[in-house]
């Protein structure tokens, strides 16, 4: 894999900073976390320019796309090659990464890789600026574009759900912190990583680990045991940092970013903005909205840039 060396593309300071005294700012301790929701989280969206509004649709279209073919339809998830046209780059082949690592399958012509020993999901995505982004997967995604071939990956990576929230440390959170080292020698410079769902709560924990720049979408929180070992290691100890360095959007009613926070001591951590929902985009054939955080994120983006691309299918895209 051959990446340009380029700076990765950054939010501005305003975006994190100041938070103490912003309306609508739902603080919580620890100072490392915050969240945003309703008009304060839609006016610190508003903060981002045009270039930063696409980098944040282009990762949270890729990170989908690593989801099962079912999948994405079912939540109107952004196919890959779709994302590719909306934002251009590319998807990355990771041979030197997957040879290090180990135990690593893939098919031909996908986009994505699977760990089998832990059930981590991850590819990479060039911008055409030549950023990289290491994408982790939710839970039920893998190497495949089919269910049967997911099946083991997914029990792991529900295995991996449940010792996070019980306070463990899981293998999981392990793997992605050696696949993202491994991923900053082949990318010297420009790397950040991002996900979606447990791909989010990864990408939240690899990148702190590493000291890169995350974009997590819906994601889970951080149990017990992942938190302890960020603190023990520093990686919490600059809460205006971990709040620059962390972004993640989730979506009013999606109960995943929450589960654990109350009565297990979990959290989400950086910089969250809780967006409330478009009316006018049809709710998704399941009980929530966790699936469906790229189409209201387009359309909470088009009010301020209504010229930027989707990856939806045409017909779709038409609705926002």
């Amino acid at each position: 894999m051959s990446a340009p060396r380029r700076q990765a593309v950054r939010f501005p300071a305003a975006l994190a900073h100041s938070i103490r005294l912003a309306p609508g700012a739902e603080r919580q301790v620890p100072g490392y976390a915050v969240q945003l929701s309703g008009q304060a989280a839609l006016e610190r969206l508003a903060l981002l320019n045009e270039v930063q509004a696409r980098q944040v649709l282009s990762v949270c279209a890729a990170s989908l796309s690593l989801y099962p073919g079912w999948e994405r339809h079912d939540w109107t998830m952004p196919e890959p090659q779709a994302a590719l046209r909306a934002y251009g780059g590319q998807f990355l082949r990771l041979p030197a990464v997957v040879a290090r690592l180990g135990q690593v399958r893939h098919v031909p012509g996908r986009q994505s890789y699977l760990h089998a020993p832990s059930g981590l999901t991850f590819a990479a995505y060039q911008s055409p600026r030549g950023n990289v982004t290491l994408l982790l997967g939710g839970t039920n995604s893998s190497h495949s574009e089919y269910q049967a071939p997911t099946v083991p990956a997914e029990v792991k990576q529900v295995e991996a759900n449940l010792l996070n929230l019980l306070g463990r440390m899981p293998q999981l959170h392990r793997t992605a912190d050696l696949l993202t080292l491994l991923m900053r020698d082949e990318v010297k410079s420009g790397l950040s990583i991002g996900g979606h769902s447990l791909g989010g709560g990864l990408a939240q924990y690899a990148g702190l680990m590493n000291g890169l720049q995350v974009l997590a979408f819906s994601p889970t929180a951080l149990g017990r045991g992942v938190l302890t070992q960020l603190s023990r290691l520093g990686r919490l100890a600059d809460a205006p940092k971990v709040l620059e360095r962390v972004q993640s959007f989730s979506l009013e009613g999606d109960p995943i970013p929450k589960i654990g926070t109350r009565w297990f001591h979990s959290q989400v951590v950086g910089l969250q903005l809780q967006l409330p929902l478009i009316p006018g985009i049809a709710p998704a054939q399941h009980a929530t909205s966790h699936g469906q955080i790229y189409s209201h994120l387009l359309a909470h983006l088009r009010q301020g840039w209504p010229q930027l691309a989707s990856a939806l299918q045409t017909n779709e895209a038409e609705q926002l």
